[in-house]
């Protein structure tokens, strides 16, 4: 009989990760590691600890929301890499670990020695992965950068709004997310190139491109066309209606993608005229005549709540769904169904909240089985494991290296 998930090995058990990073993109970089197993060490300086813990002014005892999803399955090293005892204690640990994440601003991982070039001649298996938001090349290279100043300068932020509005920003930080997830993609890379060459080597990932991978199907329509696109709100560029509609009580988003839907979905609302309406015959119709049909699709909505279009949309398979908002969506069926919201204990902050595990594994799924480190929490732990002895770690406490 084949082990219960619960008793098989996770994929990433016996990789040891070393975390320097804060906020979004490196944590949860680092979180899915440790979801899949790995011993992942979230390195934080010793008095203030990872800015998540503190950010949006919501705490739970204390304890940030956002920290405590990112960091859980981790454990918790204080550390103060600008002192040259800090910068050994780090050598010590990444000789025998398999991969570092660092989130610095450019520049910074250098000048507090702890780059890559420094790091692999201690440990040629290292894999060190380098998460910035614009990349280690370039006249930006070494500028601060954020989620929403990368949503700006990669074009994201200019096709996000409404067609006589401003320029918006996404609802979350989608860019630190998506640069998460390819720091992912590009450690288990590494991992299998050193599985058969027994070489590490350095992962780039930026924010930016992230941003333009994201782009890419407006980008691509680009640099066909040299037409900027414009923003059409919560419309599609090329097809109509494929939008959001104001319903009695909410909103409703269609899609109709091609002419058999079309002549349903005008069924369904009640306007078969609306098919042989030369106006709207066609795509291409309904193009040019968005904004006709677009007041006239807004004189229908508002007659029944979302609930009744939904069914009306889904018995006549319109592709529909609801506009929901975040209090809706921890009540939504599918949601709830998917698994991705679940509870958590933290000696701190109690029972709370949280994103689930996104990538299912059939044999070796990934758990969440402890709460994010509090401060320092297994710092004695970690370097009893790299050889310190009990005076030694006294001396680095007294010494506010730890």
């Amino acid at each position: 009989m084949s082990a219960s998930p619960e008793r098989r090995p996770l994929p990433l058990a016996g990789y040891r990760v070393l975390e320097l990073a804060h906020l979004i993109a490196g944590p949860v970089c680092g979180m899915c590691l440790a979801d899949m197993g790995a011993d992942v060490i979230k390195v934080e300086e010793p008095t203030t600890g990872d800015l998540s813990r503190s950010v949006y002014h919501v705490t739970l005892n204390g304890e940030g929301p956002l920290y405590l999803t990112a960091n859980r399955n981790k454990r918790g090293l204080t550390l103060d890499l600008s002192s040259r005892e800090g910068r050994q204690v780090f050598y010590r640990l990444a000789e025998r670990a398999d991969i570092v994440i660092e989130a610095y601003r450019g520049g910074v991982a250098e000048r507090l020695e702890v780059d890559y070039q420094r790091l692999s001649r201690l440990n040629p298996r290292l894999i060190y992965c380098s998460l910035s938001a614009f990349g280690p090349e370039g006249p930006w290279r070494e500028k601060p950068g954020l989620d929403a100043l990368v949503q700006a300068v990669s074009g994201l932020m200019a096709v996000t709004g409404e067609p006589d509005g401003p320029p918006a920003l996404c609802g979350a930080p989608l860019v630190d997310t998506i640069g998460s997830l390819l720091g992912v993609q590009g450690i288990l890379t590494a991992l299998l190139y050193r599985e058969r060459t027994g070489q590490g080597q350095k992962v780039d990932v930026s924010l930016l491109d992230g941003a333009l991978l994201a782009t890419a199907a407006r980008l691509s329509v680009f640099h066909v066309t040299g037409e900027d696109v414009p923003r059409l709100g919560n419309a599609h560029p090329e097809l109509v209606p494929y939008q959001a509609f104001r319903a009695r009580d909410g909103w409703i988003f269609v899609a109709v993608r091609n002419e058999k839907l079309w002549h349903t979905f005008c069924r369904a609302i009640g306007q078969p005229g609306l098919v042989t309406d030369p106006r709207f015959a066609t795509n291409a119709d309904r193009l040019a005549h968005r904004g006709e049909l677009g007041v006239l699709l807004g004189e229908v909505f508002p007659r029944r709540r979302v609930r009744e279009w939904m069914e009306i949309f889904e018995a006549a398979d319109v592709l529909c769904a609801p506009v929901n908002t975040f209090s809706d969506v921890v009540k939504d069926a599918q949601v709830l169904a998917s698994g991705m919201l679940v509870e958590q204990e933290h000696p701190k902050a109690g029972r709370f909240k949280t994103i689930g595990i996104p990538v299912r594994l059939e044999k070796s799924p990934g758990r969440i089985l402890t709460p994010s480190p509090t401060l320092g929490q297994h710092t004695e732990e970690i370097l009893r494991e790299a050889g310190y002895g009990e005076a030694e770690i006294q001396g680095l406490r007294a010494g506010r290296v730890i």
